[in-house]
């Protein structure tokens, strides 16, 4: 079983090597609601988790992760074709089309992960 040393050293080799291939992408820190549960304190501690490349999009007071939420997103474009005089197949491609124009952003994204 590896120690969380050694995983917390695979996850910063995976993340400087996604940042080496891929030196203009933004990284972007994805940070656990765990570890600012509390507004008692002025720092937290907290341990890399894992890093990829994907794409997000921010709407409102989240952030959309493409891997994560793009089939939730199309199904939620869908419904609101309900009223339009499309087939099912017109509708899903029609919301397909719909989230795939939103402005996604390809980043590096950063697990950070409550220690």
């Amino acid at each position: 079983m590896k120690t969380e040393m050694q995983i917390q050293k695979e996850n910063v080799a995976k993340l400087l090597k996604l940042i080496a291939e891929n030196p203009d992408l933004r990284v972007l820190p994805m940070v656990d609601s765990e570890i600012v549960a509390d507004d008692g304190y002025n720092r937290w501690t907290a341990v890399f988790g894992s890093a990829q490349v994907d794409e997000v999009v921010s709407m409102g007071e989240r952030i959309y992760i493409r891997s994560d939420d793009e089939e939730q997103l199309i199904n939620e474009a869908y419904d609101k074709l309900y009223d339009d005089k499309l087939t099912d197949k017109e509708a899903e491609k029609k919301a397909e089309s719909i989230v795939g124009s939103y402005e996604w952003e390809k980043v590096i994204l950063v697990n950070i992960n409550e220690s």
